[in-house]
């Protein structure tokens, strides 16, 4: 690396073991303090999609094209009435037609409704697959099942979402600490000079592929920045080592040792992963220490 380049922060086995142990106590903390009262009020938000959907489908026995034109949104909760339920992607892929998210095309209703249809899950609704009304025993059995489903799915989501947004925002508040000001632009950055020197964006295509917190640091080099929350260590690899180190790979391919890529953690690791990654050349920071990153993007200044 050229003189002029200051290394970014780069940790021992004992570093990494502290900033690990840490990140796992805070994401136990807050996990005991959310208690069952955010999945209780999922539940019972989505219980109303639930029964509306199966009012409207007659019990599932009238799931056809003519409804899904009627209510194309329907779709997002029928996908978790199958068994078991059912992707966006593997749905898209199953019905041959384009990426579909707040409704139905109309030219594609007709096979997502055969789709939808042929997968009805048979223990949740026997009565489908029988031709006849549910009791109504089936119907509530039915009804708490893919409540608990659907509820389950977007705390999950919701949770990553929040804990994304809430990363983003930290490395943020950092950048802008810094000196650094906002760009909005939402142009790919296929060169470096696409983003101005002292500037950053939020989620922006960084060569071919998504960059939660692209960076232009002062020195000339772009600083990639991406945020991860795992809630286990088999999930932390996926995160840490694939996705990120994966976008490293391609990064430096592209723009060699300009680019410094870093990931903002939360959650639990194992050491190794994070060992992995750092071998990866991909900078270590942790969402409840941010000082590092002030540090380097202030030794970085030209």
């Amino acid at each position: 690396m050229p003189p002029r380049f200051v290394s970014p922060p780069r940790w021992t086995l004992e570093q990494l073991k502290a900033g690990r142990d840490h990140a796992e106590s805070v994401f136990k903390q807050q996990r005991r303090e959310e208690g069952p009262e955010s999945f209780v009020a999922v539940c019972a938000e989505q219980e109303r999609f639930v029964r509306s959907a199966l009012e409207k489908t007659n019990d599932l026995l009238g799931l056809t094209e003519e409804l899904l034109l009627n209510y194309p949104d329907i779709f997002q909760v029928l996908r978790y009435f199958c068994g078991p339920p059912i992707s966006e992607e593997d749905l898209w892929t199953l019905v041959g037609g384009p990426k579909f998210k707040r409704k139905v095309p109309p030219n594609f209703a007709e096979e997502t409704a055969a789709v939808l249809s042929l997968l009805v899950d048979p223990v949740r609704f026997p009565w489908v697959e029988e031709k006849r009304p549910p009791l109504d025993v089936e119907r509530e059995s039915a009804v708490l099942a893919t409540t608990v489903l659907v509820g389950a799915r977007l705390l999950g989501t919701k949770r990553r979402g929040s804990a994304s947004s809430r990363q983003e925002a930290l490395v943020g508040s950092v950048l802008q600490a810094a000196g650094f000001q906002f760009d909005d632009r939402s142009q790919s950055i296929v060169v470096l000079d696409t983003l101005e020197r002292g500037r950053y964006s939020r989620e922006r295509v960084v060569a071919n592929a998504k960059c939660d917190v692209p960076v232009r640091l002062r020195d000339g080099r772009l600083l990639a920045v991406e945020c991860k929350v795992s809630n286990g260590p088999k999930n932390g690899w996926k995160r840490v080592v694939r996705e990120v180190g994966g976008k490293a790979d391609g990064w430096r391919g592209n723009f060699g040792e300009q680019v410094v890529t870093a990931v903002v953690l939360a959650g639990t690791f194992d050491v190794s992963c994070l060992q992995q990654a750092q071998d990866k050349n991909v900078v270590i920071l942790w969402e409840h220490d941010l000082q590092p990153l002030t540090s380097f993007l202030v030794e970085a200044a030209a």
